[in-house]
């Protein structure tokens, strides 16, 4: 279930522009009336609509360069307090592996270098098609049909349905990005009970050793509400706590507002407006910190970079033309809303480049294409 607050930047405060003012956007979290994929930008359209069933429509669109949003499953059967969804939505609603399969194969014919797999919870799929391992054998099946140059990318994984099964796909699958975005909320039990969520962090923290031992070098993602309503100081610093010591590398940080028709919204200690935005700078100013460090981790190393976008940029070349660059991401960095690698050199969108890292900041990464 989605955080009820507006978009806030991803990991801490506004971003430094990036050189030689190639276009980008700040990464933001996901709006919450959108929690399956973000909203569509100016332009960008869902394809849906003229269809009986939904487990039969291609619900999918374009991200920004050569990715694109699949969406797996819709509704939820969860009830967190601070959500409507469920009540519009009603319970999760799998579509069939073969419509995935399909509509992934077709996207890939149009270009298509990443896919996005999304849903309202993506670890309960096929629950309610009777699967076992639902979205292990979803990937299992992808990766079989897709080519090898072809990124996986999961989102919206809640811990709970995170098992052996699918570590061991995401481990063994070269296709499928070591990424998983967990919409964690909070990390003080009581906090997670009035958000009517799982309660034990401890199982969380256990699934992210696991997730790590798998994948060394795995992005973590999550988001987290402040100022839920009755969150003591005490419950705020178990938050922080916890994330100094699972060191995510990346987090968006919500706000809590009330939002009508939801349980939370009649809870009583209401958390002031004031006491909501101090945590919030508290928190966000932790994580920057963290971020960065993970970050400068991979300055020396080499990353593959899918290209996005092509510019030019300071310093100039000895001839005085503008230098080229190029922006994209990589395996650690979702569209919309994580950082972006700058690469200095020239090369196609959509195509894949082996990059050595120079410089890291909180977001972003910046480097050399390798010979």
């Amino acid at each position: 279930a989605p955080p009820p607050a507006p978009p806030t930047p991803g990991a801490a405060g506004p971003r430094p522009a990036p050189p030689g003012g190639v276009p980008r956007a700040p990464a933001a979290e996901p709006p919450r009336a959108a929690p399956a994929a973000p909203s569509p930008a100016a332009g960008d359209q869902w394809q849906e609509g003229g269809y009986a069933d939904w487990r039969t429509a291609p619900i999918r669109r374009r991200a920004a360069g050569p990715s694109a949003y699949l969406k797996i499953s819709d509704g939820c059967n969860l009830r967190c307090a601070f959500c409507t969804i469920p009540s519009f939505k009603g319970d999760m609603r799998s579509k069939a592996v073969g419509a995935v399969l399909g509509e992934a194969q077709e996207l890939v014919a149009q270009g298509v270098k990443e896919i996005i797999l999304v849903a309202q919870h993506l670890t309960d799929y096929g629950r309610d098609l009777k699967l076992k391992n639902g979205l292990a054998t979803l990937l299992d099946e992808l990766c079989q049909v897709l080519p090898p140059d072809v990124w996986l990318r999961l989102m919206y994984a809640y811990p709970h349905g995170i098992d052996e099964r699918l570590i061991a796909t995401m481990a063994s699958r070269p296709q499928i990005c070591a990424y998983l975005d967990m919409p964690l909320q909070h990390a003080h039990p009581a906090t997670l009970r009035r958000m009517r969520r799982p309660p034990d962090t401890e199982r969380t923290k256990r699934i992210i050793g696991e997730l790590r031992a798998a994948m060394p070098d795995i992005a973590l993602r999550s988001t987290f509400i402040v100022g839920f309503p009755g969150e003591t100081r005490e419950e705020f610093d178990a938050l922080k706590a916890f994330l100094e010591e699972v060191q995510l590398d990346r987090v968006g940080v919500f706000r809590y507002s009330q939002e009508p028709g939801t349980p939370a919204a009649t809870l009583p200690d209401q958390v002031p407006q004031r006491v909501i935005e101090r945590r919030w700078h508290e928190v966000m100013q932790l994580q920057r910190q963290i971020s960065l460090e993970r970050n400068r981790r991979w300055v020396g190393r080499t990353i593959t970079v899918l290209v996005e976008g092509q510019g030019t940029a300071e310093p100039t070349t000895s001839s005085g033309e503008a230098a080229p660059l190029v922006v994209g991401r990589s395996f650690r960095d979702a569209p919309e809303v994580d950082g972006q690698v700058f690469v200095w050199g020239s090369a196609p969108v959509g195509s894949f480049v082996n990059v050595r890292i120079t410089k890291a900041t909180e977001y972003d990464l910046w480097g050399e294409i390798e010979d």
